[in-house]
């Protein structure tokens, strides 16, 4: 059996100390479940097999392996992907590999060569996992890697959210490596003679993350020694800010978000990071930017994707990209499904008016007759009830009733040509009113 895996930390040893750790150290958050432990053939992912390995024949868990040849690196790539192949038979790794070519994919879509190969990479990997009934896929990301990904977040203004980065489990993803030092993965490779290949891509500062790791971290080495440690500690901390403010959010928008035929509706005074927070979660594709000025907007603001925000008083609303929606005739017999806003439900009653709710209002049959579900047009009017049918233009309607602006947008409507005969929670018209020994229906709106 070979030596167990032990490295000594620099940053310990500078407090008077070490640090020894074996396969169990690692290991130990894993026990009892099956891996899947995904192999690119460089020093991080190899150490990782070798380790996880070690506690398999200890009868800690339960191994297999994944590869993703990517073919961004030509014949290098394929000789990766050989390597890892008689790797994983020496130890004995059941091994699944995928195949992509991801330059063409990336050109095809428009996507970064990065991006492409991580969001093809990763759902390689999930569909490994449940092909393999693995509880995990362990990824060798280590304390650099880490220290990297939360000083980029800092620099685009991520805020904690991203600063709680690479945790060392998160869903189906584990981090055994998180807080080892990538010196010393490379001093047990060697120590233990064990081969590995070497990436030269990650040698060339094009990308931030490389230009990061070879131009700024020496210089912040010499400046801070200890300073990936402290990152990765500030990643932690950030975690959990982060995950008490997820908490307050959820208490925030169970208490003050309301929904309205689609539109997030949510109250502008409160607590600014709850409610950047909530509009996160309705709009997860808007940046900063925008969820400000969706915060201080006056008006309609564009939130991209289609969607819009409008700031009307101490509200904010969200509103779904825009699409036409056509009309649908009025089932008098029935149900009638308005698209993804609401349906509406008819049954025979009696003519008496009736005050359950706003939503449901008992109407004149006659004057259904021929009726239609929709949205409102240019030339809309109602003769409001009690008004001894005196016209109003749709829009003024709405406003005498301070009904807001962006609802209008969704706001279905029961209507006869340009002749709105039902505004569902405000009024109805002056004709559908429910006449005595006259057929009426009772109109149920149920929104979604």
């Amino acid at each position: 059996m070979r030596a167990p895996f032990m490295w000594y930390n620099r940053a310990y040893r500078s407090c008077g100390g070490d640090l020894t750790l074996d396969y169990r150290t690692c290991t130990e958050f894993l026990r009892g479940r099956r891996v899947l432990c995904a192999v690119s053939g460089g020093a991080d992912s190899t150490a990782l097999l070798h380790i996880l390995c070690r506690a398999r024949d200890a009868g800690l868990l339960t191994l297999c392996a994944a590869h993703f040849e990517h073919g961004i690196r030509g014949d290098e790539s394929a000789r990766d992907m050989e390597f890892v192949r008689r790797l994983c038979a020496e130890l004995n790794v059941p091994l699944q590999i995928g195949r992509a070519d991801v330059p063409s994919e990336a050109a095809a879509n428009g996507e970064g060569l990065e991006s492409c190969a991580r969001r093809l990479r990763h759902a390689f990997l999930e569909d490994a996992r449940v092909k393999a009934g693995a509880d995990v896929i362990a990824l060798a990301h280590h304390l650099r890697d880490r220290a990297e990904t939360v000083l980029m977040h800092i620099l685009r203004g991520g805020g904690i959210s991203g600063a709680a980065a690479m945790p060392r489990a998160s869903g189906h993803i584990v981090r055994p490596f998180i807080d080892v030092a990538p010196q010393d993965i490379r001093a047990f490779l060697t120590q233990n003679g064990l081969a590995w290949r070497e990436d030269a891509t990650n040698f060339v500062p094009d990308s931030p993350r490389n230009a990061l790791r070879l131009n700024v971290f020496p210089a912040l080495g010499q400046i801070y020694p200890g300073f990936e440690r402290a990152l990765s500690r500030f990643s932690e901390i950030a975690a959990e800010d982060d995950a008490y403010l997820e908490a307050c959010t959820d208490a925030y928008c169970a208490r003050f978000m309301q929904q309205e035929w689609g539109i997030y509706i949510l109250p502008k005074q409160d607590e600014a990071a709850l409610v950047r927070r909530a509009l996160r979660r309705v709009i997860p594709e808007a940046d900063h930017q925008k969820i400000m000025s969706a915060l201080r907007a006056r008006g309609f603001c564009d939130l991209g994707g289609g969607c819009r925000a409008y700031g009307e008083g101490e509200k904010v609303y969200v509103l779904p990209p825009e699409r036409a929606l056509g009309s649908v005739g009025l089932n008098v017999r029935g149900c009638t499904r308005f698209y993804d806003i609401c349906e509406i439900s008819a049954e025979e009653c009696a003519a008496e008016p009736i005050k359950i709710n706003a939503y449901i209002q008992t109407l004149n049959a006659d004057a259904l007759s021929g009726a239609c579900v929709r949205l409102k047009q240019d030339g809309d009017f109602i003769a409001p009830f009690g008004m001894n049918g005196k016209r109003k233009s749709l829009g003024d309607y709405l406003t005498d009733r301070k009904y807001p602006r962006p609802l209008r947008e969704r706001l279905p409507l029961v209507a006869k040509g340009s002749e709105i005969l039902w505004v569902p929670g405000i009024g109805i018209s002056e004709r559908a009113r429910v006449v005595p020994d006259a057929p009426a229906l009772r109109l149920t709106l149920k929104p979604y």
